[in-house]
């Protein structure tokens, strides 16, 4: 019964005693009445047989056959009387009287034959000894106990049907008060907290009751707490990640800022340094200026990685993706950090591979070669492995080294940015922590997975998933871009447009020293007087004073001289805003500090060469 439902248990509760009680009591006293009627029937049929055998003691003493038939014919005329017979001693029948069964009579066995009860009398006259014997049917007897039975039957139809009215009633009498609580516990399941019982119950229904309404209550009370909790820590979450968002930019702004007005010294020391370079021919002097040389360097890669992590938020680096063998990464790999780790003495293994690569070879190269600057820069001993190997249908670029490992649960740390684990002293040396930020990130950008296994003081593992060229894929050819002659003169007129005297003056330096005729001004108010003819070539600062930009000045010098001009925007501006827009003109962009042989390449190429 556990599969049935409350008011089918109730009913089944209520009519079930009810019904074996009835059928049990229609049964016995249906047996009763029938038990009975069969006494009856036999004492009436042994009291037919005794009158019967006294009645004809006489007649057999007289042999009048005529009154004994008479006699005879009298009682089997009663309805239930089938036959009467007398028997002599010898059991010979003597007068009969209707059916007589064919079997012998037997007063000591007078079992019923075909639905006839028998019965036997003795009788003793002056004629002789013998019996009277008699049938009676049993039909009568049976309708008797079809009555009976049918009696009983319709009395515990009846005491059923009582019983079902009862359970009926008593059903609705217990279920109708449950599903009032059940429809209202669904409607609290489902939310609603303001639903409550009805109506006053007596005993536990009412104690039920009561419960519910306060169950109701107290989850209503809880819900309201817990929503103004909600709403309070929603909107201290809120104002903790406007505070986030707000020193987030912040910081962004402070880091263009300041590599901004960082740039523009080391910008102007750099053109100092490569004019005053040419001109120096002492062995110590010369060596001094290289050393000095090499900090800027080192500056200049700082900065670059500022600019890196800026153009990366800023979202103006575009996949060109394209098929290229391997090997050709893993040749520039070799060329360029050869020399490196032979000077920590360290063993380089670049392994050659024959595989094709699906993906933009500039910036996958400067991955793995940030990887790989990494591995020699924290390796102190032993050496780096580079290899490709296939794995689940990519290939993956694997950088080992033998350093000093990362623990477990700083692993996920080193992609953060400015983060360095193994340089708490902040050893210029090994950058700014920004590597790894930057791996993360062009990965992100290629649709690549970067992985990391490592144990502390057993070296580290760092690989990326790269999609493998399709079937039949043809590698394009590299296009080797040559590289401009850094010897001889040049010719041509230069416009430099800047804000910061001290840049205006190495410019200018430089720019002479290669044989140019060059024009400075810090805005287009100073150039616009000194240019009859316009440049062959517009050298300009992005951010100029007073919120004048470069893009003002190229607009303002065209529309004096109606015609393109070939420009070069020049900026420090590290901000993602200045990065989008600048990208956005299509010009042709340096960064400061930028490298002489770089801006004599550029200018090679836009201006006549001798």
């Amino acid at each position: 019964m556990t599969h049935l439902s409350l008011r089918a248990r109730v009913m089944w509760l209520g009519i079930l005693p009810a019904l074996l009680i009835a059928l049990s009591l229609g049964a016995y006293f249906s047996h009763q009445r029938v038990a009975d009627a069969e006494q009856a029937m036999q004492a009436r049929g042994q009291a037919l047989a005794r009158q019967l055998a006294v009645a004809i003691q006489f007649d057999m003493a007289g042999r009048d056959q005529s009154r004994l038939r008479a006699l005879l014919q009298a009682v089997q005329a009663e309805s239930d009387v089938g036959f009467v017979a007398v028997v002599n001693a010898q059991r010979q029948l003597l007068v009969t009287v209707g059916n007589v069964p064919k079997t012998p009579f037997d007063p000591a066995a007078l079992n019923p034959v075909a639905g006839v009860w028998l019965f036997a009398a003795p009788l003793s006259s002056a004629a002789g000894n013998g019996w009277v014997w008699l049938g009676i049917a049993q039909s009568q007897l049976n309708t008797q106990r079809h009555g009976v039975w049918l009696a009983g039957a319709t009395v515990s139809l009846l005491g059923l049907l009582f019983s079902i009215i009862l359970a009926l009633r008593l059903s609705n009498t217990i279920l109708h008060p449950v599903r009032r609580m059940l429809a209202v516990v669904h409607e609290i399941g489902s939310g609603a907290l303001h639903a409550r019982v009805t109506g006053h119950g007596a005993g536990e229904l009412g104690a039920l009751q009561a419960g519910i309404n306060q169950m109701a209550e107290s989850l209503s009370r809880s819900r309201n707490e817990l929503q103004q909790r909600v709403r309070e820590a929603t909107a201290d979450m809120a104002a903790q990640k406007e505070a986030a968002e707000r020193a987030n930019i912040a910081k962004s702004h402070f880091l263009a800022v300041a590599s901004h007005d960082l740039r523009q010294p080391m910008h102007a020391m750099g053109l100092f340094l490569a004019a005053l370079k040419e001109q120096v021919v002492a062995p110590d002097a010369l060596r001094i200026v290289e050393n000095i040389e090499a900090s800027v360097a080192a500056m200049s890669g700082l900065f670059n990685a500022l600019l890196d992590i800026s153009r990366l938020d800023a979202g103006v680096i575009e996949v060109q993706a394209r098929v290229f063998p391997a090997n050709r990464l893993l040749d520039h790999i070799r060329t360029a950090f050869t020399a490196q780790a032979e000077a920590k003495g360290l063993k380089l293994l670049v392994v050659p591979s024959r595989l094709l690569l699906h993906s933009d070879p500039l910036l996958l190269e400067r991955i793995v070669f940030n990887l790989v600057s990494n591995a020699l820069r924290y390796t102190e001993r032993g050496g780096v492995v580079v290899g490709c190997r296939w794995r689940a249908g990519r290939i993956c670029i694997e950088v080992w080294d033998s350093g000093c490992g990362i623990a477990t649960d700083k692993q996920r740390a080193v992609f953060q940015e400015f983060v360095q684990l193994h340089n708490p002293e902040r050893d210029r040396d090994k950058e700014l922590g920004l590597g790894l930020a930057i791996v993360e990130r062009l990965a992100q950008l290629l649709a690549c997975q970067v992985s990391l296994r490592s144990q502390l003081g057993r070296g580290s593992i760092f690989g990326m998933q790269v999609p493998r060229a399709a079937a039949g894929a043809v590698a394009e050819e590299q296009r080797e871009v040559g590289r401009a002659t850094l010897s001889g003169q040049l010719r041509g007129v230069v416009a430099v447009v800047d804000d910061d005297e001290a840049i205006l003056a190495g410019m200018c330096t430089l720019l002479t020293g290669w044989g140019l005729t060059v024009v400075t001004a810090r805005g287009s108010a100073e150039l616009m007087p000194q240019l009859a003819v316009p440049p062959d070539v517009l050298l300009c600062d992005f951010r100029l004073r007073d919120g004048v930009s470069g893009l003002d000045v190229i607009a303002t010098l065209r529309q004096r001289f109606n015609q393109a001009i070939a420009v070069v925007l020049i900026t420090g501006d590290t901000a993602t805003d200045a990065v989008r827009e600048i990208k956005a003109s299509g010009h042709p962009l340096l960064h400061k500090p930028l490298r002489p042989a770089k801006l004599r390449t550029l200018l090679s190429k836009m201006l006549p060469h001798v």
